[in-house]
C-alpha cells in the first residue's frame, strides 16, 4: 500500500439489512390442481384398445432402441478388429443414429399420449 491509498484503508459502512413482513391476501387456492385422468377401468371399450396397442407399441419402440445400442457397440467392436473401414462405420453409425432419433421421438410421444390416457403402468 502506497502512502496515498488511504481509500483503500477506509472501512466500508455496511448497514444491516431489513427485513420487512409483508402480508399475504389470498381469496382462493393459489395453484390450480392438475386435472386427473380419469382411471383406466373407466375408459370407454375403444379407448381401451386403443391404449392396449400404445402400450404394445411403446414396449416394441424400447425393444428396438436396446437393439440399436447393441448394434452400435458391435459396429464399434467391428471397427476395432479391422473388420470395417472408417467410411463404412462412418456411413453405417449415421444411418443408425438417424434411426434410433426417430425411435426415441417417437417413444416420446407415445409415452406422452399414454400419460395423457391416465396410463399409470410402468415406463422405461
Amino acid at each position: 500500500m502506497g502512502l496515498f491509498d488511504s481509500w483503500r484503508r477506509k472501512k466500508k459502512h455496511v448497514q444491516p439489512a431489513r427485513v420487512r413482513g409483508r402480508e399475504i391476501m389470498t381469496t382462493g387456492p393459489a395453484v390450480k390442481e392438475p386435472e386427473k385422468a380419469p382411471p383406466v377401468e373407466a375408459l370407454p371399450p375403444e379407448q381401451q384398445g386403443e391404449l392396449v396397442n400404445l402400450v404394445a407399441e411403446y414396449e416394441r419402440l424400447y425393444q428396438r432402441r436396446e437393439e440399436l445400442q447393441a448394434e452400435r457397440s458391435d459396429l464399434t467392436a467391428r471397427l476395432d478388429n479391422g473388420e470395417l473401414t472408417a467410411l463404412e462405420f462412418r456411413k453405417e453409425l449415421m444411418s443408425r443414429i438417424q434411426e434410433a432419433a426417430i425411435v426415441s421421438e417417437k417413444l416420446k410421444e407415445t409415452a406422452s399420449r399414454l400419460t395423457a390416457m391416465g396410463y399409470k403402468g410402468v415406463l422405461h
